[in-house]
């Protein structure tokens, strides 16, 4: 039985060490804009409504940053759009490519817009939807997620072991 119990431990405590690994790693490379960028890859969670019909409520969006030689005229882009001092992601159909120059492109996209290359996340095309995986990242990400998900059961874990020492250390005083 008690073999059980430690084999049960380790199923579960591997998957959770492995999930408080990738969501710490997710929090580190948070960009300017509060989203995590994992070397070329976007995690993108759609929070609101503003990209359906494409992107529904709830879906996570792994965009692949693409080179800017690869962005064709009609190809669909996603992009960090300042809109009234509050950045959202967006998508929009390139209509013009416009090397600037070296390192810097301009797109211009449908409603007259042009981005710079700053703000261009990657092609619609290249990026993969997951339904509702963002929900769960959302929750993991957030502030209340990773207290009660991370941050207590460690400190309950830490609390349990210092407990342990003390009966530990107490052991061979009462054996006296």
């Amino acid at each position: 039985m008690k073999k059980f119990f430690k084999i049960l431990m380790y199923v579960v405590l591997i998957p959770y060490l492995l999930m408080v690994v990738f969501l710490t790693v997710c929090l580190l490379n948070y960009n300017d804009y509060n989203i995590t960028v994992l070397g070329k890859k976007t995690l993108l969670i759609i929070r609101d409504k503003d990209l359906e019909p494409r992107y529904k409520k709830g879906d996570l969006i792994i965009v692949n940053k693409n080179k800017f030689s690869d962005v064709k005229k009609g190809d669909n882009i996603l992009f960090y759009d300042n809109y009234r001092k509050e950045v959202v992601v967006n998508v929009g159909k390139v209509i013009d490519v416009e090397k600037v120059n070296e390192d810097e492109t301009a797109f211009t996209v449908e409603g007259d817009h042009t981005i710079s290359s700053d703000y261009f996340i990657g092609k619609a095309s290249t990026s993969k939807r997951i339904e509702d995986l963002g929900n769960v990242l959302n929750v993991l990400e957030s502030r209340w997620g990773y207290l009660f998900i991370v941050v207590f059961p460690i400190l309950l874990i830490f609390l349990y072991e210092i407990y342990r020492f003390i009966i530990e250390i107490k052991k061979p005083l009462e054996d006296e």
